[in-house]
């Protein structure tokens, strides 16, 4: 594509003279090619305005920037280059997200498996629908890992394009914090917009819980949402309705326009859902209060897409696990292990409270805290686990650059349970096992269906799931001594 078509939209000043055939889009040098467009982004460690002599020597074919550059190179300069990156992404992959009906979800936690549960339901009412979240990218059958949550705008168009190819009519997406602040949503809008809830995380990108809040409202507006559908549970969520037009709203405590009611535990959960003038009986083998906010989110925005009740509880039925969320396995003797992706102190809460309530014996918890990351999280985690623990082992998560043994230290100020570090996650599950008996509970959290650890900007091969089934077929049980 020329390069005056992709700058279609982008408010920008030219220094140099040409129209080259761009044959592709990088703002990585590791990624350049002959024919690239190199788009200069400032990122939290890097600026890769200090790199274009690399794209240059690599091939690129012209420089986005947002200042000019010592070149005689082809040099678009804008005002923000993340906001043109956007842009000229969807340029390039034939403005693929217009063509396909995107449905946003948002919120702390339940984004992935608010997503999985509503991909069942519009499934099962054949809707050819593709998913974009923190378990990887999902459409025609076929699953491909993604880095982010939200993929920068260049892999995300491409993913948008790579489905509409595939026939994909919906799609259904995690749309994080970081990604609205990062304007990686530009230009994209959601025909409905789902908020889950609200509480602590990243604080170290966005400093206070306020400008944390305002980002996920500020995405409620006409630019990026058409419809939205809030948990009126969530003191945010209210505060979100109260402001967008266009919205409906779900919820269990508070009046809404779909609630769950008469929640039964069994296998699974059972409820009475009622909204739009519709009713049915729920049956998911999901357990957990949350997992009944995160059907009730999927069956609401089923509903408000035109899907039929009894469709919407087929769906729900239909979806038996989610990688990493909740994902149980039980030992020979009986001993119960759940690998969960909780990561905040309400994520912590809500898996460990439930975990307390079905746990005969003692239940173990293995956890750490993610490096590089918001640290005052780190002793409301440590307090979540001393409030529902018996014994807690204190272990790696994804150090990052920092200090594994100074993550460890930050969170055990705060265990008030009896607790033992060992900062080999492997080892640290091993040790779990090794101490739990047939009535306990082994709780590993904080990476879910993550496959990686990451190290010094390196991503090691690992896996919590992968490891509790090696335990399990190496025959690690309770020791005797």
């Amino acid at each position: 594509m020329y390069l005056g078509e992709l700058l279609d939209g982008v408010q920008y000043r030219l220094i140099g003279e040409g129209n080259p055939d761009v044959t592709s889009l990088s703002c990585d040098t590791r990624t350049v090619k002959e024919g690239c467009l190199f788009i200069c982004i400032k990122g939290r460690r890097q600026d890769g305005h200090n790199f274009f002599r690399k794209a240059l020597g690599d091939g690129c074919a012209a420089l986005v920037t947002e200042r000019p550059l010592e070149t005689k190179s082809l040099q678009i300069v804008v005002e923000d280059a993340r906001a043109a990156m956007s842009r000229i992404a969807k340029n390039f992959y034939g403005h693929c997200a217009d063509k396909l009906k995107i449905i946003s979800v948002t919120g702390t936690n339940g984004k992935t498996s608010t997503c999985r549960i509503l991909r069942g339901i519009l499934e099962c009412a054949g809707v050819k629908t593709g998913v974009i979240g923190t378990n990887g990218v999902y459409f025609g059958g076929q699953s491909y890992p993604s880095a982010l949550t939200t993929p920068d705008p260049i892999q995300l168009h491409y993913w948008f394009r790579q489905m509409y190819l595939c026939g994909v009519q919906t799609v259904v997406m995690e749309a994080s914090a970081h990604a609205i602040a990062l304007k990686k949503l530009l230009g994209v809008r959601s025909e409905l917009a789902v908020f889950t809830n609200f509480s602590q995380d990243h604080l170290d990108f966005f400093g206070t819980m306020h400008s944390y809040a305002q980002a996920k409202e500020n995405f409620f507006c006409e630019q990026y949402v058409k419809n939205a559908l809030v948990n009126a549970d969530d003191i945010l969520g209210q505060s979100i309705a109260a402001k967008f037009p266009h919205t409906a709203t779900y919820g269990i405590r508070c009046a809404a326009d779909v609630t769950a009611k008469n929640v039964r535990e069994g296998e699974g959960q059972t409820f009475e859902v009622e909204g739009f003038g519709q009713r049915a009986e729920v049956h998911t083998p999901l357990c957990g209060t949350f997992n009944v906010y995160n059907a009730l989110a999927a069956i609401s925005a089923a509903m408000l897409l035109g899907v039929d009740v009894d469709t919407c509880v087929k769906g729900v039925e239909g979806v038996k696990e989610i990688a990493g969320r909740n994902e149980t396995f039980f030992r020979s003797d009986g001993m119960r292990v759940v690998v969960d992706f909780a990561h905040t102190p309400d994520g912590v809460e809500n898996i460990l409270r439930y975990l307390r309530g079905i746990t005969k014996g003692s239940l173990i918890v293995v956890f750490g805290c993610g490096g590089n990351r918001d640290k005052f999280k780190r002793p409301l985690i440590a307090e979540k686990v001393s409030q529902y623990a018996d014994f807690a082992l204190l272990t790696n998560d994804n150090p990052r650059y920092e200090s594994p043994k100074l993550i460890a230290q930050d969170a055990a100020s705060r265990l008030s349970c009896d607790y033992k570090i060992i900062l080999n996650r492997s080892q640290a599950t091993e040790f779990a096992f090794s101490v739990a008996s047939s009535q306990d509970t082994v709780a590993i959290l904080g990476k879910g269906a993550e496959r990686y650890q990451e190290v010094r900007g390196r991503k090691f091969p690992y896996s919590d799931s992968e490891t509790v089934r090696r335990l399990m077929e190496e025959g690690v049980s309770q020791s005797v001594t």
